[in-house]
């Protein structure tokens, strides 16, 4: 059945491209709330289109990755001609300046605890800055050191360490010790 080869050949294309996407998506999208959707999307077209025609594994990720930014600029494309409809929309950009406090805190220490992970997660998905929860998915659960993320994210590492600490300090206050261990 040509089905099944289809289905056969999507899933080994998907294990072999999703933690890539993932990252790719995440680092792309300008709230990661829309990750999901865009990746879901994705993987819709991918599967269209291999019922459509032959692909090659030569660049299937690079393809796969294509289709990604053609859904990611899609989505933001729409989003930005549903907020232009209204004159008084206040700009949703504020940025945000990067104070760095010096204390003896050493960031490398925390950890979040996964028994947490859920919680805490939903707390950094809320925060008016979407840099964080995109900085705590790639450190915390896709293990991307702080110079590849800053590398990905085309900004400093000290801006990187900066959201870390913060946010911690800030989990911490809000969580007490219960969501963040000193190890």
């Amino acid at each position: 059945m040509a089905s099944e080869s289809y289905l056969s050949k999507f899933n080994d294309i998907y294990d072999k491209t999703y933690l890539d996407l993932l990252k790719f998506v995440i680092v792309k999208c300008h709230n990661i709330n829309d990750t999901n959707d865009i990746i879901q999307e994705t993987y819709l077209e991918l599967w269209n289109i291999l019922n459509k025609k032959e692909l090659s594994d030569i660049n299937i990720k690079s393809y796969l990755m294509g289709i990604a930014n053609n859904k990611i600029k899609k989505h933001y494309t729409i989003l930005k001609k549903i907020k232009t409809i209204s004159i008084f929309e206040k700009n949703d950009k504020d940025i945000e300046l990067i104070v760095l406090l010096e204390d003896k805190i050493n960031i490398e220490n925390f950890v979040i605890q996964k028994d947490n992970w859920n919680t805490i997660w939903q707390f950094i998905k809320s925060q008016k800055n979407q840099d964080i929860p995109k900085v705590f998915y790639l450190y915390y659960k896709l293990d991307l050191s702080i110079k590849e993320i800053s590398k990905e994210l085309k900004v400093s590492e000290s801006y990187i360490k900066n959201l870390i600490y913060r946010t911690l300090k800030e989990l911490q206050k809000n969580f007490g010790n219960g969501g963040i261990s000193h190890d």
